[in-house]
């Protein structure tokens, strides 16, 4: 069986659709472990069994340790085992992803993470964590690092290669357009 056809047909398949978050899943068509990029053509759009469904086939029709690094992904995707070490099916981690979807858009859902989150970041974590920051930006590592002209430059190449991607262009004309006709609730605040 041609498993790398079958993957590259189901990729294929979402090059009509159009992204929706809690329907879909984004998935890198060649894994960012295996050199992948973020870049609009790089990403299909699949619902959560075709997700699952195309690590399976990654894992088929790969070699060496391009396969041992998709085993991984796969086993933490859908590598859920109950209490026989049974591993889940494709249909059965569509089912679990959506649910967990429908449950994150529960007001009742939003409260309780709203509510864990203000427990951990107590007054005193706040000022450990602005204080180790501040320590941080003053005379550590990373201080050097950023500063240094070295850092810089790779920077502004990496900034003018995405430039030069008519693709990025196009997601940022886009997104531009859709935060000006939508208004300040669009703009992720």
């Amino acid at each position: 069986m041609d498993y790398e056809y079958i993957y590259n047909q189901l990729c294929q398949r979402s090059l009509s659709r159009t992204w929706e978050p809690f329907k879909y899943e984004k998935h890198h068509i060649i894994p960012k472990s295996l050199g992948g990029s973020n870049s609009k053509s790089n990403l299909a759009i699949l619902t959560p069994r075709e997700h699952a469904l195309a690590h399976q086939l990654l894992v088929r029709f790969l070699t060496g340790e391009h396969k041992a690094k998709m085993i991984t992904a796969i086993n933490a995707m859908i590598g859920y085992r109950n209490k026989h070490r049974q591993t889940i099916s494709t249909r059965q981690y569509e089912t679990l992803r959506l649910t967990y979807y429908k449950l994150r858009q529960t007001p009742e859902y939003k409260a309780m993470k709203s509510s864990a989150t203000a427990k951990q970041w107590t007054p005193e974590r706040r000022a450990a964590v602005a204080e180790k920051t501040r320590q941080q930006w003053a005379n550590g590592p990373k201080r050097e690092s950023f500063a240094s002209d070295a850092y810089r430059a790779k920077k502004s190449q990496q900034m003018k290669d995405r430039w030069q991607d008519s693709e990025y262009i196009k997601e940022q004309a886009e997104q531009a357009k859709s935060q000006w006709t939508k208004g300040p609730s669009a703009w992720g605040r």
